[in-house]
């Protein structure tokens, strides 16, 4: 492994100056920075910052969320936000009861990121960071409407989290978008819309409602612990009358960047469930993958799954079927 230097920080004060240094590279689990460093010399002009023991940055808080009817009205806030540091551990998160209690899509996505060895170092901020198409987390981000705050050193922005991300179409042109063929270095540069200087801190994460039902899947080459070839999020809700009042998913691996389709919604509002009607959402779902024909290195084989996996999700979420 070739670079520079390596730095830890003890506090985020310090990582701030470390990193407006500018020859600095975050480093927080280094799940997939360590398999790039391997192989390649991408880093030797580079120092790795660590700030995966910083205190500020290991916390799970659980906070009421200001909602905009809160802010109008006067009334106390009814709903809550669940806050996750950027060094806190995959594994953290999945031994945290809150987490799998409140946020169920979620702990569902992580349980699935590669195995316990790469969980106990990989970070969910770190997952989100590296801006993989194939990544498993952020199409779960993606559905719960995450909110990134993001620090400056003097100050800090909060953005949603579908304006994290840039298109990198690059990232699709070659097959199992495996990590040591990776062709960026720093994601934060091609694929974020980080500026320089720029730490993500924390996530910031509404609990699911009671009625919102969730689903994910991920289908791989060979095993669960393989990089994602498609991965699925949805969300969906039913009103009282049994009819469906809100739909959207998020798939990975299948575009540029992360992309939620809420315009697909209106083709199953206001129905009562039914097979006949998942089918023709699932084709739309999978004509969506027709913009992309040219750069997905196995375009045919997921221009055919898409509408397979939407269906599912969809008979899963509101007919309890497999």
């Amino acid at each position: 492994m070739q670079i520079k230097d390596y730095i830890k920080a003890g506090s985020l004060t310090e990582a701030y100056q470390e990193y407006k240094k500018g020859d600095r590279i975050l480093f927080a689990g280094g799940t997939d920075l360590i398999v790039k460093a391997s192989g390649k010399k991408s880093y030797k002009d580079l120092a790795f910052l660590d700030i995966s023991e910083i205190k500020e940055l290991k916390k799970i808080k659980n906070e009421p969320a200001e909602t905009e009817k809160a802010k109008k009205s006067g009334e106390p806030n009814q709903t809550e936000m669940i806050k996750i540091g950027s060094a806190v551990t995959l594994t953290e998160l999945l031994e945290e009861p809150q987490i799998r209690k409140k946020l169920p899509l979620l702990w569902n996505a992580i349980s699935h990121v590669a195995n316990t060895q790469v969980r106990n170092r990989a970070t969910l901020a770190g997952n989100l960071a590296n801006a993989c198409p194939a990544s498993d987390c952020i199409p779960a981000l993606m559905m719960l409407q995450a909110k990134v705050r993001i620090g400056n050193g003097t100050g800090a922005r909060t953005v949603e989290i579908q304006d994290m991300f840039q298109d990198c179409k690059a990232c699709l042109r070659h097959e199992g978008m495996l990590v040591r063929t990776c062709f960026y270095a720093n994601p934060s540069v091609k694929k974020l819309t980080l500026q320089p200087g720029e730490i993500i801190e924390e996530i910031e994460i509404p609990v699911q409602t009671p009625g919102q039902r969730s689903y994910f899947f991920k289908l791989t080459p060979n095993r669960s612990s393989d990089m994602a070839t498609l991965n699925l999020a949805m969300t969906g809700e039913l009103d009282e009358q049994g009819r469906i009042k809100a739909v959207d998913f998020c798939m990975g691996g299948a575009f540029p960047r992360p992309i939620c389709h809420k315009d697909l919604e209106k083709i199953l509002l206001g129905k009562v469930p039914d097979e006949k009607d998942f089918y023709e959402y699932a084709e739309a779902a999978g004509k969506l993958l027709e913009g992309e024909e040219k750069l997905l290195a196995d375009y045919s084989y997921k221009r055919q799954a898409v509408p397979g996996l939407i269906r599912e999700g969809l008979m899963t979420m509101f007919l309890q079927v497999c």
